[in-house]
């Protein structure tokens, strides 16, 4: 409540300045209205009225004075006390509302301005939906992103959470989206994003239409763009990280490694070959990945899988000697010869000349992938990974150890028959 006592006496003795006498009869004129005005001055002093009368939709801070079984008094510095209805309060959260008390500062509107005696209605959760509108127009005008919650869908995109609003982000500006997809699959596509948390940017902001809108994709770009800067310069060849797979083509994997894509190469996901992504790794899947290649120019990260997990090649010399004769599995035929795998992660070459008996003419189209057959060990190179295999010679041996096998028992045959004798 304002008082005489909220005023120093340099303003009192100014205002009593209005009505000193100079002589001059004009000045005498002049002192007689400015005594009155003068009189009137203290007179609203001391009835204490408001020179800072509420106007509709001013936002205000405020103190609770007073907690009404159906609204609130709310002081917000002038001489009466504003109402907060019942209504106004139910559209608040209920634990909100149940912890409000005496003496707490809230920020209100003034929804209503004052009555013949002197009232007028105030408003929090229009006060908190505006803070809300202003605090969305500051960041669109600073470009800055928010993380909000995906809580609904339509036909045209996802309702998101903006504290007391609600945000709209177009399907267009929602990453990740499969395109060409029927109505029945666009829904679902959407109605499984609810609950996401999501970095969205403000882009469009309309109070009179209540019109909020805001883009993943923006947010995301920019945000991608920041964290690739930070990775090239922190990131080393070498650095073993967690990644998640993102999405995956013919040729490989994008993985994301922290905000940055890098490439997993098809030949650089597992030790055993691998025909496509997707027989191996899923969308969604963490992984760990070793940075094999950096190129900071082109912004461009190489990753690999198999290099973090156990090599097959680790001790091959140990299990493989040449001369062997090892179970193989055709996995590709080549001009030059077949790949076979001896075991997952470890593939030899069968030389087009090793491949089958020189007596056959197109070898090549002896074998084919799938086959399982002999082979003979002919060289083990451990550091470069290559393993030299012969089904020639392999069935050689065969031939040979039948043919030896075919002399024994005939040998046996005879030493029976001359011992009966």
């Amino acid at each position: 409540m304002a008082s005489s006592e909220q005023y120093n006496s340099g303003d009192i003795e100014m205002a009593s300045n209005f009505g000193t006498n100079s002589g001059n009869p004009m000045d005498v004129m002049d002192g007689t209205n400015n005594s009155a005005d003068f009189a009137l001055f203290e007179q609203y002093l001391e009835e204490g009225l408001d020179f800072d009368l509420p106007q509709r939709g001013d936002l205000r801070e405020g103190t609770v004075v007073e907690v009404r079984p159906h609204e609130l008094l709310v002081n917000i510095g002038v001489k009466r006390d504003g109402v907060v209805p019942q209504a106004d309060l139910n559209r608040l959260e209920s634990d909100f509302v149940e912890g409000i008390a005496v003496g707490q500062t809230v920020t209100v509107i003034v929804s209503r301005t004052s009555d013949d005696d002197g009232s007028f209605t105030l408003s929090i959760a229009d006060a908190l939906q505006e803070q809300d509108w202003i605090l969305a127009q500051a960041l669109m005008d600073s470009g800055e992103s928010s993380v909000h919650e995906v809580i609904g869908y339509n036909k045209g995109g996802l309702t998101v959470e903006f504290n007391h609003l609600r945000g709209f982000v177009p399907a267009s500006h929602v990453i990740d989206m499969p395109r060409n997809m029927t109505e029945d699959g666009r829904r679902s596509e959407l109605e499984g994003r609810i609950g996401d948390k999501m970095r969205l940017k403000v882009i469009e902001v309309e109070r009179k239409r209540r019109r909020l809108v805001m883009s993943q994709m923006l947010a995301e770009r920019e945000y991608r763009a920041q964290q690739k800067e930070e990775l090239f310069r922190t990131l080393s060849v070498g650095d073993v990280l967690e990644g998640e797979v993102r999405g995956m083509r013919p040729f490989g994997a994008f993985v994301d490694i922290g905000g940055a894509d890098g490439l997993l190469h098809v030949s650089e996901i597992d030790w055993s070959p691998v025909a496509q992504p997707q027989d191996v790794l899923h969308k969604g899947q963490k992984v760990q990945v070793r940075v094999i290649r950096l190129d900071p120019e082109k912004q461009q990260i190489a990753l690999s899988r198999k290099r973090v997990l156990p090599n097959p090649w680790d001790g091959i010399e140990t299990r493989y000697h040449s001369g062997d004769i090892v179970k193989v599995t055709i996995t590709r035929v080549v001009d030059f010869g077949a790949f076979a795998q001896l075991e997952p992660g470890v593939e030899g070459l069968i030389h087009i000349s090793e491949l089958a008996d020189i007596t056959v003419a197109e070898p090549l189209k002896s074998v084919h992938s799938g086959d399982e057959l002999e082979a003979k060990v002919l060289r083990v190179d451990a550091r470069r990974q290559r393993v030299g295999l012969s089904h020639r010679q392999a069935l050689l041996a065969q031939e040979s150890a039948e043919v030896s096998a075919h002399q024994d028992a005939e040998q046996d045959d005879i030493d029976e028959e001359s011992g009966e004798q």
